[in-house]
């Protein structure tokens, strides 16, 4: 009986496809996470172990205990997560390095959008600044912020989550490597694209899958008009755009395919 219902539950597991949504920070993450979810599966998966995302406080607690960095606990859970037989849904703020990719992509679907780097780096920017919890938050003003190690980690967003390198520095260091390497995974995902053309990015999700999504808009900026007071200021956005210039290279890559 417990064989017949496993074979039973396998078969109309069958039926959904597995997806990794890469939560990149500040790209609209929340709305496409819940509407990939709502136009694949059925809402009673979320409810189950058949639906989980990288949970940050597990994270946290990993790292501290294993005294490792909180983005390779994060790495595991994501391991652990698209080796599940049971998983069909997972979703989080983690890298997809290639090798993941590489080892998953034919059993998984991995699907991620990118934003302009400049605007989702103003974005960060503010939305740590102003944000309740105390997890990524500084109180500096943007002059100051720009030379920061911080500045440097967030405008190689892009590459430290699918370049073969995870260090900024190292990033800065080995430019051309971590562009080809990042390009050259991501063209191995079955959805990715640009939020500045989403129409494009949701037909290419709706061929893939054979549905209609629908998206909505979550997780606003705390702070609007400073983002706007930036963007207006074309100094920093100068600055912003030379720090970024990597990430930049990666975004229109994408924004081609």
């Amino acid at each position: 009986m417990q064989g017949f219902l496993k074979t039973k539950a396998e078969t109309i597991l069958s039926r959904y496809p597995k997806v990794f949504f890469c939560h990149i920070p500040k790209c609209a993450g929340v709305s496409l996470s819940n509407a990939i979810h709502a136009s694949l599966y059925p809402t009673l998966f979320k409810a189950t172990r058949l639906s989980s995302h990288i949970d940050l406080a597990g994270s946290k607690v990993c790292s501290e205990l294993l005294n490792i960095d909180m983005s390779i606990a994060r790495e595991a859970q994501l391991a652990f997560n698209l080796s599940d037989k049971y998983k069909q849904f997972t979703t989080g703020h983690c890298r997809a390095r290639p090798e993941l990719v590489d080892k998953f992509k034919e059993n998984w679907n991995f699907i991620t959008i990118l934003r302009d780097p400049n605007k989702r780096f103003v974005s960060e920017f503010v939305y740590n600044k102003f944000k309740d919890s105390d997890w990524a938050k500084h109180d500096e003003e943007i002059d100051v912020y720009l030379d920061s190690a911080f500045a440097r980690h967030s405008a190689t967003t892009y590459a430290r989550y699918f370049s073969k390198f995870t260090d900024a520095d190292e990033i800065l260091a080995n430019e051309n490597e971590a562009i080809e390497s990042a390009v050259n995974n991501l063209k191995k995902f079955s959805v990715a694209g640009t939020l500045e053309n989403l129409n494009a990015w949701q037909q290419k999700f709706n061929s893939h899958f054979d549905t209609k999504i629908k998206i909505d808009n979550k997780n606003s900026s705390p702070n609007k008009s400073l983002s706007l007071d930036l963007y207006k200021n074309a100094e920093m956005m100068e600055r912003i755009r030379a720090l970024s210039k990597i990430d930049n290279a990666i975004y229109q890559a994408i924004s081609q395919l």
